[in-house]
């Protein structure tokens, strides 16, 4: 007599499960990653900003960010200004390895188009936006 051969079903619910898992976590990691500063920020503890701010970034070179984006001392002054007439809150991250004076002009630059709300980013225990 010849033995009947059952058929075998192979499930592939539980490696569907580990590949969206995968496919999350990559997501979310790719996410977390963009919204992080390329500064090495001052030590220091401070209040969070209620609203999401645009964030002005010295880089340790004296190069000027504007969220982001490179771009230079004018420009920036001019974007500062508009973002304050929207009601915009500002957050200005300078490197650690920035000179003072660069940080103190563009505050005083910042200061002589009428923008005195600034925020200061600060690592340590102070949130990163």
């Amino acid at each position: 007599m010849k033995r009947r051969r059952s058929d075998l079903d192979v499930d592939l619910t539980p490696l569907i499960d580990v590949l969206f898992m995968l496919i999350l976590f990559f997501v979310l990691t790719a996410a977390f990653v963009q919204g992080r500063l390329d500064v090495d920020l001052p030590e220091g503890k401070g209040q969070p900003l209620g609203d999401t701010p645009v964030v002005i970034t010295v880089l340790a070179d004296g190069s000027l960010l504007w969220a982001g984006e490179e771009t230079d001392r004018e420009a920036l002054l001019v974007l500062a200004r508009k973002a304050q007439e929207e009601e915009r809150p500002l957050l200005l991250a300078g490197d650690s390895r920035t000179p003072y004076g660069l940080v103190a002009s563009l505050l005083d630059g910042l200061r002589r188009e009428g923008i005195d709300e600034i925020g200061l980013a600060l690592g340590g225990e102070a949130p990163r936006p």
